[in-house]
């Protein structure tokens, strides 16, 4: 599927979520739910061996531009370079802290990752590559969807974000 996209240059307020990896379906990227040994996708309708489930980003953040606030969840791999590994791997570390010698436990691992996250993306601001402006409002050429968005009745408008970069000084 050819998704055309619209970047946003905005500016990090807070994290909506505290976890920041799920997972995800190997064929369709939806979240798949895990029972016993087995994964199984609701959506697409695929399943597999527990043990060899992917996991993927998902970051949601609160973020401003200009004087417009907006909710920006961010997928995938793109992640990839801000926490230096995989989501799978990452997955892999918080499940077996006690292969790496002095790591602290799930929950220590866990507070410590979002309070890294929170240090790193905080406060900054980055360019995102938004993808799901059309399907809620029609197609343009600019953001002035965005503005119209913002502005209905005092909501913040949530977007969905494959691309994250920091600007070029």
């Amino acid at each position: 599927m050819n998704k055309r996209r619209k970047f946003l240059l905005a500016s990090v307020l807070a994290l909506q979520n505290s976890s920041f990896i799920y997972p995800s379906c190997r064929k369709c990227f939806s979240r798949v739910i895990l029972v016993s040994k087995r994964s199984n996708c609701p959506k697409c309708g695929s399943t597999g061996e527990a043990e060899n489930t992917s996991y993927r980003y998902k970051l949601s953040l609160k973020v401003a531009e200009s004087n417009k606030l907006f909710v920006i969840t961010v997928f995938g791999s793109c992640l990839d370079t801000f926490f230096g590994l995989t989501a799978t791997d990452l997955h892999k570390y918080l499940q077996n802290p006690d292969k790496i010698p002095e790591t602290p436990d799930n929950d220590t691992a866990q507070n410590l990752l979002r309070k890294a996250v929170e240090t790193c993306f905080v406060g900054q601001t980055f360019i995102f590559g938004v993808t799901n402006f059309e399907s809620q409002h029609g197609k343009g050429s600019d953001f002035s969807y965005l503005y119209a968005c913002a502005d209905h009745k005092r909501e913040i408008k949530a977007l969905v974000a494959c691309q994250i970069i920091l600007p070029d000084p």
